[in-house]
């Protein structure tokens, strides 16, 4: 029986939590709070990764042996997240940052030890976008929110490992027009594409992903650790990739754009 939970906030060198974590039942919550749009910075990156370590502490340590799963959503009625912080990026002379920390988390999600849904209640661009593929699996709100890989906008390019993320977890008729368009999902049309396993309406969004996870989270009870093995095993290529070691200087492409 799962021990009482108190609910957390994280941030760093902020008044203001960018991260809150909370569990029910068997499911852990991870609610980014990182106003207005959960851009990742290196401040939003810790938070999410302190919360992660809770979680991954009592899946596999802690309380070995429980069911554990874990949603991710936003308290933004806008946004899931609108991927890198690129004012951070263009302001900073972090040029490791991508490769160091961003890629990291994305990789830490794909491989992460329980089952994980992204609850998108929002817009969900780019660096946000391949953040919630690298879940297990993706719910939608129906009526709000368009998922979208919109580099070619910025522009950006997709490292290595940002696009082997589409290419892995995607049809191939959905990456190109995802990518090149750059088209922008939505709704059922998310649905149909294979970006997201299923919509729900906003008051539902919570209830529908709670059901995925926890119909994953006894996953963990019986197989522990095997569950983020699979994953490497599932995802080998895609690992690979986003362990290369790259240095990304946005300043060199977006001058004009600033």
């Amino acid at each position: 029986m799962s021990t009482d939970f108190v609910p957390i906030s994280f941030s760093r060198n902020s008044a203001e939590p960018a991260v809150k974590l909370a569990k029910a039942g068997d499911v852990f919550t991870l609610t980014m709070t990182a106003a207005p749009d959960n851009r990742f910075n290196p401040t939003f990156v810790k938070s999410i990764n302190d919360a992660l370590d809770v979680v991954e502490d009592w899946a596999l340590k802690s309380h070995r042996g429980e069911p554990c799963a874990l949603i991710t959503t936003s308290d933004s009625d806008k946004f899931y997240s609108n991927g890198l912080d690129i004012v951070y990026l263009f302001q900073s002379s972090d040029t490791w940052f991508v490769a160091d920390q961003f890629l990291k988390l994305l990789k830490r999600m794909l491989l992460f030890p329980v089952i994980t849904v992204a609850a998108v209640n929002g817009h969900a661009f780019a660096g946000g976008l391949l953040f919630a593929l690298c879940h297990d699996y993706r719910i939608l709100r129906a009526d709000k929110g368009l998922l979208s890989l919109n580099e070619i906008d910025l522009p950006s390019s997709l490292l290595p490992g940002m696009a082997w993320i589409p290419r892995a977890k995607l049809p191939p008729t959905t990456v190109h027009p995802l990518i090149f368009g750059p088209k922008r999902y939505g709704g059922q049309a998310a649905a149909d594409a294979g970006l997201v396993d299923a919509i729900a309406p906003a008051d539902q969004l919570l209830t529908v992903a709670n059901k995925w996870a926890e119909k994953g989270a006894p996953k963990v009870a019986h197989a522990g650790p095997i569950v983020s093995e699979l994953k490497k095993d599932m995802y080998a290529d895609v690992v690979a990739k986003l362990e290369i070691r790259t240095e990304v200087d946005v300043r060199k492409k977006m001058q004009a754009k600033m």
